[in-house]
């Protein structure tokens, strides 16, 4: 890469890697933003039109609606929420504001919505416009029961637009840990309050167990792919 950066967002879009924020100088917009072009396997420099460049980048997420509109929409460290055209090269405001992004992650997106990990083993939607997240409903069970004890460790998608979840779980009485997986369907419903989105538990199970005399106590994962068997 051209420049140094930490703390950046990058999204895949149409065989070239968009590389946001990052870097030192967030007032130089002529090196806040790098593209990779995976053909030519070359970096350079991406002009961007906004009107202030914050230096990191929270999270973002590409949402395709279809082969022609596809947008990547992020937040910054500060809370403020972005998106990017990659047709029209610009950054645009939301003018909302997350007031604790930092526990919203692993963002991705379904369909026309954006899904995330919250606290407490909830999982997180909303319209990309509006940035009003609110919960999936119809799973309780991970948030009450035993198995469930921990926190989600890892949101993505799969080939079915389905949510996968792993977390770390441990059993009563037993010493090791195990890691845990779980495959939500969803489905959009009209409720009192507006849409909702409800989850169903296609398949969940145990994936991996710890050593029970190791000296950890979580399984943390970098990066999970689901393809069809």
């Amino acid at each position: 890469m051209k420049m140094a950066r930490a703390s950046a967002s990058a999204n895949l879009i149409d065989g070239k890697v968009y590389v946001f924020g990052g870097c030192e100088d967030d007032t130089d917009s002529s090196n806040w933003a790098e593209v990779y072009d995976l053909k030519t396997q070359t970096w350079d420099f991406l002009f961007v039109i906004m009107p202030t460049f914050p230096l990191n980048i929270q999270q973002s997420v590409l949402l395709i609606q279809d082969d022609d509109d596809k947008e990547v929409y992020a937040v910054d460290e500060d809370g403020q929420n972005l998106s990017f055209s990659p047709s029209k090269c610009r950054f645009v405001r939301s003018g909302k504001t997350h007031f604790n992004p930092g526990h919203m992650k692993d963002w991705c997106g379904i369909g026309e919505f954006l899904f995330c990990r919250g606290t407490c083993g909830r999982i997180l939607w909303c319209l990309p416009n509006e940035f009003d997240w609110k919960e999936v409903k119809g799973l309780k069970a991970l948030q009450h029961s035993n198995q469930w004890g921990f926190d989600i460790n890892r949101l993505c998608s799969n080939y079915a637009n389905n949510i996968v979840i792993l977390w770390n779980a441990q059993s009563e009485g037993l010493e090791s840990l195990e890691l845990w997986c779980a495959e939500i369907s969803l489905v959009a419903r009209e409720g009192p309050e507006g849409c909702e989105i409800w989850g169903e538990f296609e398949w969940f199970g145990s994936i991996f167990k710890l050593d029970p005399f190791s000296d950890s106590y979580s399984v943390k994962v970098l990066f999970a792919d689901f393809i069809l068997a």
